[in-house]
């Protein structure tokens, strides 16, 4: 990376840009009540129903997550998604039936929720070493179980009820 300075913008409790911008590596300290920077996360579902989660790489805590990334400055959430998808798995999903479920404003940082279903062949995907490890597909309650175990950041939950929420009233 060198002297490269990745620049966030600043969203207020509603998920919306404030004008602010910081620099990414800023401790929480430095923000004022109701600021925060955000994250994009894509839940991916197979015809199977199961979720493509990722273990992130020994560097990164090796802990599993959903794909996704920070949203740099000046970029929207969705093209910080598909960003990520291309960089961290080397698939490009384009605008490939996206459905944007918003955000959640569950501790730091504010988190916009994605969700495609679309089979992706494991075999066409070419990781990122430095940030992922490997990846798997996984049902919701294997999920469940690697987020009670810890093994997966709490805030993956509340996300994935997001999408669970969604699927349940398009199954309608």
């Amino acid at each position: 990376m060198g002297d490269h300075v990745e620049l966030l913008d600043v969203y207020d409790d509603k998920g919306v840009k404030t004008g602010k911008v910081v620099k990414r590596g800023v401790k929480d300290s430095s923000f004022n009540k109701g600021e925060h920077i955000a994250v994009s996360i894509i839940y991916i579902e197979n015809d199977n129903d199961e979720f493509l989660i990722q273990k992130t790489s020994r560097q990164k805590g090796g802990i599993y997550s959903s794909t996704g990334g920070h949203v740099n400055h000046n970029e929207e959430p969705i093209d910080t998604i598909k960003r990520e998808v291309k960089e961290e798995l080397g698939i490009d999903i384009g605008d490939d039936n996206i459905i944007d479920l918003g955000y959640i404003n569950f501790d730091f940082p504010i988190r916009f929720v994605f969700y495609l279903k679309r089979n992706i062949d494991l075999n066409n995907i070419v990781l990122q070493k430095e940030e992922v490890e490997s990846v798997s597909y996984m049902t919701c309650n294997e999920i469940i179980n690697i987020i009670e175990k810890g093994l997966m950041h709490k805030a993956h939950a509340k996300m994935l009820e997001r999408v669970l929420e969604y699927k349940n009233n398009i199954d309608l």
